[in-house]
């Protein structure tokens, strides 16, 4: 169904086409009457008048219905991941609106930007060869209705993926470890993989077995169970992607193996007795000469001058006995 302009009348007057059955009917301030179409022109519809009456009251709102909502746009990726779409709708307007698509002033349609183009109801959809997009690059998206004397318009600005994460992270041997990567900017939605290895040799990392790979939002997580020092260890890649671009980023893994609790106790305690017993032995091995030290030192610095005489009973008598 469209909508045209009456020929010769107000703006107010309006054309209602039923393409299947070539009538329309002309809606003005004052009357409504019913045409047969002869043909169209540069948006004007010349008619030749059939049939004069007034079409009933609950018809009206039926044959001119502006759109109600707001025109909103926004970007996406195609089926196979390589092609950029534009989405533009406007619904609520019987009959639809016309939308269009538009790149620095020019509209899209017919030019080598577009690889496809349809339109469904309300819905307006273009389809972009990805190798002309750039980052920060805007379209806009303009809407237009037989009632409506404003054009409303909306833009999407898309842009390359950009990531950030945890670039080092460590694992013991047997237990689970967690990788994650999170997309700060990304327009349309990119898509993420995990791969190992260098730029070079890398393999994405397909979810089974050991490996989990999840993701909420624009967070995706790596989990690798039963970590093993000699296939785990290296450094992961976590890749985004959509038709703008794409941005990698790497998260480097170590694996060390289990410290030996019980042996480390048992070293420091036996670390602790050698301890004990070099200082004991210290001890014992200057503690005599000090003792020594102490007995031999003169305990009245005077006694160096004192005499002492011992007089002896058996002297006496042997002195008696000679004389």
């Amino acid at each position: 169904t469209m909508c045209y302009f009456c020929q010769g009348q107000s703006p107010e007057s309006l054309w209602l086409l039923n393409e299947h059955v070539h009538m329309c009917v002309c809606v003005t301030v004052s009357v409504t009457r019913l045409y047969s179409c002869k043909g169209k022109s540069e948006h004007i519809l010349r008619c030749q008048e059939l049939w004069l009456g007034s079409v009933s009251n609950h018809m009206l709102p039926l044959l001119i219905d502006p759109p109600r909502s707001s025109l909103k746009c926004w970007a996406g990726t195609s089926s196979s991941g390589q092609m950029l779409q534009l989405f533009c709708s406007w619904p609520g307007g019987n009959p639809h609106p016309t939308l269009h698509w538009r790149e620095e002033g020019g509209n899209l349609e017919n030019t080598s930007w577009v690889i496809s183009s349809t339109s469904s109801a309300d819905t307006h959809v273009e389809t972009l060869n990805s190798s002309r997009l750039s980052h920060r690059k805007t379209f806009k998206c303009v809407g237009s209705h037989v009632v409506k004397q404003e054009e409303p318009a909306c833009t999407v600005e898309i842009s390359e993926p950009s990531l950030e994460s945890e670039p080092l992270q460590t694992c013991f041997v047997g237990d689970n470890v967690t990788l994650t990567c999170r997309v700060t900017e990304s327009t349309p939605a990119a898509r993420l993989s995990w791969l190992q290895g260098t730029t070079q040799a890398a393999v994405e990392i397909q979810p089974g077995g050991r490996y989990l790979v999840t993701q909420e939002g624009n967070v995706s997580r790596l989990t690798i169970r039963n970590c093993s020092q000699d296939v785990d260890g290296g450094c992961y890649i976590c890749k985004a992607q959509n038709p703008v671009g794409l941005r990698e980023v790497f998260v480097c893994l170590t694996v060390k193996r289990p410290v030996n609790i019980v042996g480390v106790v048992g070293a420091v305690v036996v670390l602790s007795l050698l301890a004990l017993l070099v200082i004991s032995g210290i001890i014992l091995y200057y503690h005599p000469l000090l003792c020594l030290r102490g007995k031999s030192s003169p305990q009245n610095p005077d006694s160096s001058d004192i005499l002492v005489l011992v007089d002896s009973e058996d002297d006496d008598e042997g002195i008696e006995e000679d004389d």
